[in-house]
């Protein structure tokens, strides 16, 4: 299974167990790395999270791996969310390089506690809105934790969960589910989807990084520059780095191949839902779209066939480009000073 081999891969990566975290209940071994279970919710729509329609909500158990350095004071810490493949062997990379500097990493299953493998040829398998919650959830276990710094929580997240990383900043879908002022510090979407957006102009004012690849052709690029570009006119301080050369899943462990079933929605343009109107904008079309017609519309202009695999020299400037983000935040030493925490 793909998470045994993300927890076999910690092994060389992690320090000794520290003190289970606070939440439902925890396991821990011997590699410093802990299994968090934690109460989360499956709504059966965006628009079930966004309006609060709770008896939509579904309880839902789900789980996190949390890796905490040693260190005497409290720590920053990300929650990591995985793609429409599940947690990825890659992810200890990102989990070591945070670790490294000092930063602890909470890596979210939302798969797996649901019965899922993967959503990459059906993404109607889970709601998006269902991986939301749970990283809005994680941030609020993540803050209980005393060995955690409440105000330096970030988010990062890879395609589908690159899409928690922009919309959990989206102030009315993080107070849907946050009645306090928790919020992340900072977001780092990596190849997110950008075609579907859920949008208003209040968001938390944290900062973004977004990484993508420079021939992403499963969820494209300039959806993801536009994208940005609407943050920015909203005052997000956010910047967009694009990688030459490079697909999607650009720091996967596997080489590039080609995936025939897998869809694209990058043909049908930008859909864009007004969150307090809930009016649906079609690029496309250049007009409203009726909620009813989503279905037709997309299995219209729905595509297959898609590129993911590692380039190598992206993986390693997208490490090097997160770290000092991560750094220049949390710790204030900006990127022409050492890479690593002293």
């Amino acid at each position: 299974m793909k998470i045994k081999a993300f927890l076999a891969a910690l092994v060389a990566v992690v320090c000794c167990a520290m003190p289970s975290a606070q939440a439902q209940d925890q396991t821990s071994d011997r590699r410093g790395t802990e299994r968090v279970n934690f109460d989360s919710y499956t709504p059966s729509t965006m628009y079930d999270l966004a309006r609060e329609r709770r008896q939509n909500w579904a309880p839902q158990p789900v789980w996190g791996f949390l890796t905490v350095p040693q260190k005497k004071e409290k720590v920053p810490a990300m929650v990591i969310m995985h793609g429409s493949g599940g947690i990825e062997s890659n992810t200890q990379m990102w989990v070591a390089a945070l670790n490294r500097i000092g930063v602890a990493s909470f890596v979210v299953s939302s798969f797996e506690p649901r019965g899922i493998t993967s959503t990459v040829v059906n993404q109607t398998l889970l709601s998006p809105a269902a991986n939301l919650m749970d990283g809005l959830q994680a941030l609020q276990v993540l803050a209980a934790d005393p060995r955690i710094d409440a105000e330096r929580i970030g988010v990062m997240g890879f395609s589908r969960g690159g899409e928690v990383a922009f919309r959990s900043a989206i102030e009315p879908l993080r107070h849907a589910v946050i009645k306090s002022d928790l919020k992340f510090a900072l977001h780092i979407p990596l190849y997110s989807g950008c075609n579907q957006i859920y949008w208003s102009r209040q968001i938390t004012g944290a900062p973004i990084l977004s990484l993508v690849g420079g021939i992403d052709d499963y969820t494209g690029v300039a959806s993801c520059e536009r994208l940005a570009s609407l943050y920015e006119g909203a005052g997000a301080q956010i910047r967009t780095i694009k990688y030459d050369g490079a697909y999607h899943s650009f720091d996967a462990t596997y080489g590039v191949k080609f995936l025939p079933n897998a869809p694209t929605t990058i043909p049908c343009g930008v859909v864009r839902w007004e969150i307090d109107s809930w009016t649906i904008y079609s690029e496309l079309t250049g007009g409203i779209l009726d909620p009813a017609a989503l279905p037709e519309f997309y299995r219209q202009c729905t595509k297959y066939g898609v590129h993911v695999g590692r380039n190598t020299a992206a993986a390693a400037q997208a490490r090097s480009d997160v770290v000092a983000f991560v750094q220049q935040v949390f710790f204030g030493i900006q990127p022409t000073q050492q890479e690593t925490r002293p």
